[in-house]
């Protein structure tokens, strides 16, 4: 696959013809979040991320043939409501809520990320991917497989358990999110075009309640 990455700054803006997709990395401190973001635009492994730094990045990728930009949010890993949380987390199309398999406090504060979207979008309709980090450490695993399977459910999203160290499975989860942002919006463009009919259609009936009403008078 093909990337081109770049840190972003707010002039930023993307490639002629491809839709840009905002992208929220969420999970506690320690996670592994950077190292996901940094194995998916560049193929390599940071040595050190301070976990308290937030940053933005932009890739260009190919998701089932149709071009993809995604412009991701690595955020810090503090799980309080802040002014500046409130901003992106508004913004955000797409959410990937991360823990490491290896920290079950961090599998503990997955569940408050989510609310944290729900106490601003006040739906849980968004899209959000779950993801169970370090695989490559399951000799120290805390949470099961099956523990992450049933919050998935819980959420109602699709769950991924990867390696950054390894990139093992790193590639799945941002396009499985990016899949599921398309998956939403052709379903709101079907219901909005099912309205446009009906609106359509009682329009048309009004009309001919009117001709008829005319006709008879």
């Amino acid at each position: 696959m093909e990337l081109e990455n770049a840190m972003i700054s707010s002039s930023s803006s993307s490639s002629a013809g491809s839709r840009e997709y905002k992208v929220v990395m969420l999970g506690a401190g320690g996670v592994g979040k950077s190292a996901m973001t940094m194995q998916f635009i560049s193929h390599r492994f940071p040595d050190y991320h301070d976990p308290t730094i937030e940053d933005a990045y932009k890739t260009q990728v190919r998701i089932d043939d149709e071009p993809a930009y995604l412009d991701i949010l690595d955020t810090a890993g503090q799980a309080e409501f802040t002014a500046m949380r409130d901003q992106y987390m508004r913004g955000g199309e797409g959410f990937i809520i991360c823990y490491s398999i290896t920290d079950r406090q961090s599998f503990q504060e997955a569940a408050e990320f989510k609310e944290l979207i729900y106490r601003v979008r006040h739906t849980y309709d968004i899209p959000v991917v779950l993801v169970g980090n370090k695989i490559d450490l399951e000799e120290f695993r805390q949470v099961s497989t099956e523990e992450g399977m049933s919050l998935a459910r819980e959420y109602s999203c699709s769950f991924f358990e990867t390696s950054a160290a390894l990139r093992f499975y790193i590639d799945d989860v941002f396009h499985g999110l990016v899949r599921e942002i398309r998956r939403k919006e052709s379903s709101l463009s079907m219901i909005e075009k099912k309205m446009k009919r009906k609106d359509s259609l009682w329009q048309k009936l009004k009309g001919s309640l009117k001709k008829k009403k005319e006709s008879t008078t």
